[in-house]
């Protein structure tokens, strides 16, 4: 003859039965002002899991674990969604307890019918965008649906969490991961550039104020930069030695020519080495950043404004 239960065992036993079935689990439950009952569940069941026509997406015969999710097919038929179901019931007929019995006996057919709506919505969006699967899943089952149970009307108002396919995540992951790496590198670099020049424009100014000089030509800027540099950036720095070497190069490459000239211009006539002086001036003027007779203009401004004074 078996023992009789003792109470906690009877107790323990009563709650387990008012439990929800495996993968069932609420969420919240609340009663608002008028005395309409709600309570949200998620997930789906072990039995609506293991049901063809719940989880079609998933052709190679692995379903999802006990209340994980749905699996349905995206565009293409290649990756599937990974779907995850949200129930929120509501009674204005029922009390709180009675309500969360009602629906998780309705839980099941509630999967069947969000899958049934769903399916032909997921099967048009691209599997790499789970926002817009989302998205549009849900505003088409934004009023959802009502259950006429044996003890009141029930309101199940369903709604999806979409995922990429763990598939597609793993191949697309590294190419995220680049574009996050260039995207936070160009930032860097845009932050480097302003960082230097800021800073170079301040120390230009600190040699400025220091030599009493009065407002700074592009020239005077344009030889002062390159030592101010090695105070602002080292990589900077060495960019603008380079450049000071290339220009300093280039006045060498011109007095050579010129030398050159000067020597042969008895074998040839005036016009051709004055042609030959002007090309290799201005090649200098060039490289230097300099407008070509920029010297002589100056020059003759200078000459004009002391005749005017």
């Amino acid at each position: 003859m078996p023992r009789p239960k003792g109470l906690f065992a009877t107790l323990r036993d009563w709650w387990r039965s008012k439990s929800p079935r495996t993968g069932v689990n609420p969420v919240t439950q609340s009663t608002d002002t008028t005395g309409t009952q709600s309570i949200e569940t998620s997930g789906v069941s072990a039995d609506a899991t293991a049901r063809d026509e719940v989880a079609p997406g998933r052709r190679d015969g692995v379903n999802p674990p006990s209340g994980a999710a749905l699996w349905l097919d995206a565009a293409h038929d290649m990756f599937s969604f990974e779907v995850a179901p949200h129930f929120r019931w509501t009674s204005s007929a029922m009390s709180l307890e009675l309500l969360r019995q009602r629906a998780l006996i309705h839980q099941d057919a509630a999967v069947v019918e969000l899958t049934r709506r769903a399916w032909p919505l997921i099967r048009t969006c691209d599997p790499s965008d789970p926002m817009l699967a989302e998205k549009t899943v849900n505003d088409a089952l934004r009023a959802g649906w009502w259950y006429d149970d044996q003890e009141g009307g029930i309101h199940c108002e369903p709604s999806v969490r979409v995922r990429i396919d763990p598939a597609l995540r793993a191949h697309v992951k590294p190419y995220h991961l680049s574009e996050l790496s260039m995207d936070r590198e160009r930032r860097l670099s845009l932050q480097r550039a302003d960082n230097v020049k800021e800073l170079g424009e301040k120390w230009i100014e600190v040699v400025r104020e220091l030599e009493r000089l009065g407002e700074l030509t592009p020239i005077e800027r344009r030889l002062m930069l390159p030592m101010v540099s090695m105070l602002v950036d080292a990589d900077f720095a060495k960019v603008m030695q380079k450049l000071e070497t290339a220009r300093r190069s280039g006045t060498v490459v011109l007095a050579q020519v010129l030398d050159q000239a000067v020597k042969n211009h008895e074998q040839v006539g005036l016009f051709e080495y004055a042609n030959a002086y002007d090309k290799a001036l201005r090649a200098f003027c060039q490289q230097m950043g300099l407008t070509p007779f920029s010297w002589v203009d100056q020059a003759v401004n200078d000459d004009h404004g002391e005749l005017t004074q």
